[in-house]
């Protein structure tokens, strides 16, 4: 195998996964940081998948292996020395992009998101034990979820630009931090949304407690976001286009040639188009097999989207899609369905021992 075509399919499928663990880790904190009742009754699907940071760290290793043996795997361009050389732009980003620093960032980035998801799991597994009306984990979770969004905020940004833009070390972005942000987010929100259908479908959530109130407030998340992705992404591509600097637009370029401007066009419609329709009115945000098949759809554009960010620089001519792209994306998904089977057989799933467990019972829109 083309050891430079492994480590990109790799990272590609590396940014997925961490953009559902991730998305799940940021849902947790959020509902803590604001003191939300509607979601603690399937707040538990968000935790299993911000519980498995840990082994989303351990895909990450080999990504620093590809860093420190650039030579062999080719992923980052600004590691070649020869590439380097001569090219002042380069060479002013070096203090930035080199490879101790990008390894640090990495680890420091890492080993700060799998504490933040222990520290909120195991709280929120330990109130169950204790038993309902024991808020002692719930304030400590809520006291520290402000700072770990600050530290959310700008890791997102930073893990953007060192793991997707600078593979194009002469392109650069301010919005792109925030566009990195967004399909995180929906990806969460789509991966927490199956976890919760599925669940309910199998009446290890029942239909009872779970109701369509909270179906349509998980539906009306994955709704705004999907715009709000949409907006950023234009937002993006039209300062770029009006600035008209070539050291911006050739990155645009580059996916509007070839197979890639297929892509592009697909990209709008598969993140923006197809779920705006799919979830405008109140009684598709409702619906259990809607929302299931909108999710699908989001998770499939956020493949694509990562695809399309990643891949051209190694495809120039078009989208290459064979088992060496698929290997890696199918262990991971296998490893971490395994583990989220085991974190249900293992626990509740609800916060059964939440003190806003009964109001949340209770929601009414």
């Amino acid at each position: 195998m083309d050891p430079q075509r492994f480590s990109y399919a790799w990272l590609w499928a590396y940014l997925f996964f961490w953009s559902a663990a991730l998305g799940g880790l940021f849902f947790v904190a959020l509902q803590h940081l604001t003191g939300s009742i509607w979601s603690v009754v399937i707040r538990r699907v968000a935790e299993s998948f911000a519980a498995q940071m840990w082994v989303v760290a351990l895909f990450a290793v080999p990504i620093l292996a590809f860093a420190w043996f650039g030579d062999s795997f080719h992923l980052f361009p600004w590691l070649d020395v020869h590439h380097v050389e001569g090219d002042e732009v380069l060479a002013g980003k070096q203090p930035y992009l080199n490879v101790v620093f990008l390894s640090l960032r990495i680890v420091v980035f890492m080993g700060v998101w799998v504490l933040a998801s222990h520290f909120f799991v195991t709280r929120s597994l330990a109130q169950d034990a204790k038993g309902a009306g024991r808020n002692e984990g719930t304030k400590k979770m809520r006291s520290w979820a402000p700072a770990f969004m600050l530290f959310f905020g700008l890791s997102v940004t930073f893990t953007g630009f060192d793991l997707m833009m600078s593979l194009d070390p002469h392109w650069f972005s301010t919005i792109f931090g925030v566009y990195t942000f967004a399909g995180v987010f929906v990806t969460g929100l789509a991966v927490i949304i199956l976890g919760v259908v599925f669940l309910r479908s199998r009446r290890v959530l029942d239909a009872d407690v779970v109701r369509p109130d909270h179906l349509h407030s998980l539906g009306g998340l994955l709704f705004a976001f999907s715009c709000f992705w949409a907006y950023i992404a234009f937002s993006q591509y039209m300062l770029i286009w009006y600035g008209h600097l070539p050291e911006e637009t050739s990155w645009y370029t580059d996916r509007f040639v070839g197979g890639w401007g297929t892509v592009s066009g697909a990209l709008a419609i598969v993140r923006w188009v197809i779920p705006f329709f799919l979830l405008l009115s109140r009684k598709a945000k409702t619906s259990p097999r809607r929302l299931a098949l909108v999710s699908v759809i989001a998770i499939f554009g956020q493949l694509l989207d990562l695809y399309w960010v990643i891949m051209p620089q190694l495809h120039t001519n078009g989208p290459v899609l064979s088992w060496p792209e698929l290997g890696p994306l199918l262990a991971m998904g296998g490893i971490l369905v395994w583990l989220l089977t085991r974190f249900f057989a293992r626990h509740p799933a609800m916060a059964v021992g939440d003190p806003l467990l009964t109001q949340s019972v209770e929601y009414r829109l």
